[in-house]
């Protein structure tokens, strides 16, 4: 009898509930660590398209080298002496300004460079045009004095007009280096060439024409 009554207490009929609370446990959940490897690598990934494209935009504006600009601002005569008897002879002084426009955003440094006049297939004349440094995104103004010198100038034309008008060209190239932020350092040659008529009646240079 004593087992049977051991037996009912320890089997409590099903739908009865007990005075004692059953025990409760709480779970940590966390999320499985390829997750977050995976999102590691996705915030990597953004980052280096963020840069390469910061780095894109900085080096095709900053780092990009265009060719500086010569050219041609002023003419004027200082010296004329003309004689045209059988044949032309001319000592003519010209002052000259030109200009190396560079648009960079690096320095322009450039060596010394002869400019010369034409005249048809002949140089009578020219000068030269001291080096130097243009900085980032300037204009550099440089003084040339040339000369022209020649005798015995055949000068076309059938009429009184055309024979006082000489059609020359002042040609110069001249070769430098850009250098942009200690990084980029890339040898340019720039060249100017301008067609002017030479008055030999007024004495003074007309109509220059610059490519």
């Amino acid at each position: 009898m004593a087992d049977l009554e051991s037996q009912s207490m320890r089997l409590a009929p099903a739908g009865v509930k007990s005075d004692e609370q059953p025990s409760t446990t709480t779970a940590n959940f966390r999320k499985p660590k390829y997750q977050e490897s995976s999102k590691c690598i996705v915030y990597v990934l953004a980052a280096i398209v963020f840069l390469g494209t910061v780095f894109l935009i900085f080096g095709s504006v900053f780092l990009r080298v265009n060719n500086p600009k010569l050219r041609l601002r002023t003419v004027s005569i200082q010296n004329f002496q003309f004689e045209n008897t059988n044949s032309t002879s001319l000592n003519i002084t010209m002052l000259t300004e030109v200009t190396i426009d560079n648009e960079n955003f690096g320095r322009y440094d450039f060596e010394n460079c002869n400019a010369v006049i034409l005249y048809g297939n002949s140089t009578i004349g020219g000068g030269v045009i001291s080096g130097g440094r243009v900085g980032a995104r300037n204009i550099k103004p440089v003084s040339v004095t040339m000369q022209i010198r020649s005798e015995n100038l055949n000068i076309s034309g059938s009429d009184s007009d055309s024979t006082e008008l000489m059609e020359i060209i002042s040609y110069a190239k001249m070769t430098g280096r850009v250098h942009a932020l200690t990084i980029v350092d890339r040898r340019k040659t720039i060249e100017m060439n301008c067609t002017m008529n030479l008055n030999l009646r007024s004495r003074s240079i007309t109509h220059p024409l610059c490519s």
